[in-house]
């Protein structure tokens, strides 16, 4: 493999093809001939090894040639161009030749190349089953989520309840030929479909013993009762008591080229722009974000995370991954930065990095299977490539905090000391507070005083200076001082947006950058950038990036569209694009009461995603379906003491997929999700004499 296919490996997601383009050196012999049982499907016989003879029950026919593309795709991958065709009936292989279907340790590996019939919505595939806290692995077709799915469960001794895998096959294609790799590597469950990774999960304990359910290839069995119906083809299934080697995964899949264009199909092309960024695939997501900038590079450490935060039973098992750029328009995705490597690691979770004597560091919290979390840290000479140290866990517990919920580590040094800020929980159930911890060495760190008691949970905190002001986040709070380590006060403006934990970063020219994550459906979403700004009183805000504003076309002419009145209220609609670029002069009205705008609008039902501001309370929010009155639904979020909202102001409103995201005069943003596909732009002027001047819409370019 060439250099550039190894490092696709290891991206997020990996960036879940195993190869990108290029030419695939055969292995001397295909993986079949290591392998515990390879069925090739022209008999009944197992080509390797031990002769786990497979007894075919009725409606199945063996030894079925292929022909065409369909036998050269099937010699390619190591097949003999024969397959078995089932129509509703199953392969029984029993326990296996000297019982070696009863695979044991802590990996495996199961390849069948298929091809479902028409309309198949549920059927097992290739199962040793007996019931949930029984099974050992089992493929199968169900209906997961509302969606036909393929999918994978693997049972270990750790719980009864089986880890599962999936992707939907309206993703990967319904009836044509794939090639379903699983791959249980210790700490880590692998589904490849094509080559390409598509789901993934983290496993903790060994693959379960004593199951005397037999193994079966288009059924499983539980309780005595074979469920079978599997209709179409296989043409060669096998299992492996060890992993797969990525080189072996490739060939079973047809080569290096036909994993490239399989990447392409499957997970779409890679997203250049990190606003509003989120990794490729179907149940993937961005959680918590640790910018971190030197030497001119912006780098983003973000958390990987998939089944938002439900993967692992429940741990998360999100990990960290990275990206990093020089001007914020161009990024570099990288490979992950810190990841799972071992069974007791439930997630790596939230940290931060930082630079002294030619090293990076990376402190970090690990969760434990238990739902504890303990401080760790890893070091790197690059920025890329991390290794874990010892001791793990960095802190002792008997430090005199809860080490559960320690977080967020941010370390700065001062005085030849190095300090560390990390969320505690102290035994006098105080609610929460920041606390420090110093080391001379960055090896060993002793309890100090509490940095601070704001009386309020304070997770995943960041602290930084900034122009002679120094300020400390917590959640979505922030306070300010005038000295390091305070007396610290909260101004009156205490949330600059309606995001979740974000943290900071300086950036070239004495700017900062403020990262953070918009949920979809869960915990972890989609990736938002703002940048801060300081007022005289060292108060902040913030405002859109410049440098990563979408890409639009040509603003559309917006003297022909068509205004349409409302019927219950004083207000105008255009037509809009569904995804476009906003922006707009507010003259509000000298009453002084509401106005606002509805956007994803349908004018004739009155639905809409209402952005609504009120002059007289200083707030700004979102009604999800309400475009009339902005009264009647729940709000869907707001900010408060937006000052100057009975005043000229400028704004801007970028509208993505289901995202909209809204700049009030260079110095306030607020976001949300709306799902509504309303094609009007509805202005709500009601009675205030409101004027939305200078009206400018783009439509933004497809797939940025």
């Amino acid at each position: 493999m060439r250099m550039s296919v190894l490092l696709r490996l290891f991206l997020p997601a990996a960036t879940t093809a195993l190869c990108c383009a290029g030419t695939f050196a055969q292995p001397p012999a295909t993986p079949f001939a290591n392998t515990v049982a390879p069925w090739y499907m022209g008999d009944s016989k197992d080509a390797a090894g031990a002769n786990s003879e497979l007894k075919p029950a009725v409606d199945v026919s063996l030894g079925v040639e292929l022909a065409g593309d369909d036998l050269a795709a099937s010699l390619k991958r190591g097949g003999d161009g024969k397959v078995a065709e089932f129509r509703g009936g199953y392969l029984d292989a029993g326990q296996g030749a000297d019982d070696e279907l009863n695979l044991s340790g802590t990996a495996m590996s199961m390849c069948v190349r298929l091809r479902l019939a028409e309309g198949t919505t549920d059927t097992p595939i290739f199962s040793k089953h007996g019931g949930h806290d029984k099974l050992v692995y089992n493929l199968f077709c169900t209906k997961l989520g509302g969606e036909t799915s393929l999918g994978f469960e693997l049972g270990t001794d750790y719980k009864d309840q089986p880890l599962r895998v999936s992707v939907p096959l309206k993703i990967v294609g319904a009836v044509d030929w794939h090639d379903v790799i699983v791959r249980f590597t210790g700490p880590k469950l692998e589904l490849f479909v094509d080559g390409v990774l598509v789901d993934e999960e983290w496993p903790i304990g060994k693959l379960r013993l004593g199951n005397s359910t037999p193994c079966l290839i288009g059924a499983e069995s539980a309780n005595g009762h074979v469920k079978c119906g599997f209709r179409g083809a296989i043409d060669h299934a096998a299992l492996w008591n060890r992993a797969l080697t990525n080189d072996e995964v490739v060939f079973l899949s047809g080569g290096a080229d036909e994993v490239a264009r399989r990447d392409a199909q499957i997970l779409g092309p890679e997203n250049p722009c990190m606003q509003y960024w989120k990794p490729r695939g179907y149940n993937t997501s961005l959680g918590d974000c640790m910018p971190f900038f030197h030497d001119g590079r912006f780098h983003l450490f973000y958390l990987f995370d998939r089944r938002h935060h439900g993967s692992k039973w429940g741990l998360g098992a999100h990990q960290w991954a990275h990206a990093s750029s020089t001007d914020l328009a161009h990024w570099e995705q990288h490979p992950m930065a810190i990841p799972i490597t071992e069974q007791w690691e439930g997630s790596i979770c939230t940290g931060s990095v930082f630079f002294h004597d030619g090293v990076y560091y990376a402190h970090y919290a690990t969760r434990m299977p238990d739902g504890k979390q303990h401080l760790a840290h890893a070091t790197s000479t690059d920025g890329i490539h991390f290794d874990k140290l010892p001791p793990n866990p960095l802190a002792s517990p008997q430090a005199g905090y809860d080490p559960t919920h320690y977080r967020d580590p941010l370390v700065f040094e001062e005085n030849g000391l190095f300090h560390m800020l990390v969320t505690a929980r102290f035994t006098d159930k105080r609610d929460g507070c920041v606390a420090q911890l110093l080391s001379k060495d960055l090896k060993t760190w002793d309890l100090a005083e509490p940095f601070i008691i704001p009386g309020r949970v304070t997770d995943c905190p960041d602290y930084f200076e900034w122009n002679g002001y120094h300020y400390l986040f917590a959640e979505f709070v922030y306070w300010m001082s005038r000295e390091p380590l305070g007396p610290w006060t909260s101004p009156a403006m205490d949330r600059l947006d309606v995001l979740y934990v974000p943290k900071t970063a300086a950036f070239t020219g004495n700017r900062r950058i403020y990262v953070s994550w918009l949920p979809d459906g869960g915990w972890a979403g989609n990736a938002v950038f703002r940048e801060l700004i300081q007022h005289e009183d060292g108060t902040l805000g913030t405002k859109f990036v410049p440098e990563m504003m979408p890409k639009c076309g040509g603003a559309l002419d917006l003297a022909s569209m068509t205004a349409k009145p409302g019927a219950n209220v004083e207000r105008d609609s255009i037509r809009a694009p569904h995804d476009m670029y906003l922006t707009t002069q507010v003259t509000p009205g000298s009453k002084g009461t509401r106005f606002g705008l509805s956007l994803h609008a349908d004018a004739d039902k009155g639905k809409g995603c209402g952005l609504w501001f009120d002059p007289a309370k200083q707030r700004v929010e979102f009604h999800a379906d309400d475009s009339d009155a902005g009264k009647t639904k729940e709000t869907n979020c707001a900010i408060d003491r937006v000052e100057g909202l009975d005043r000229p102001f400028t704004l801007e409103i970028v509208v993505k997929d289901d995202i909209i995201d809204v700049c009030i005069d260079h110095r306030r943003t607020i976001i949300t999700r709306y799902k509504g596909d309303g094609e009007d732009l509805l202005f709500l002027t009601g009675d205030s004499g409101t004027l939305f001047d200078k009206l400018g819409i783009r439509t933004l370019e497809k797939g940025v």
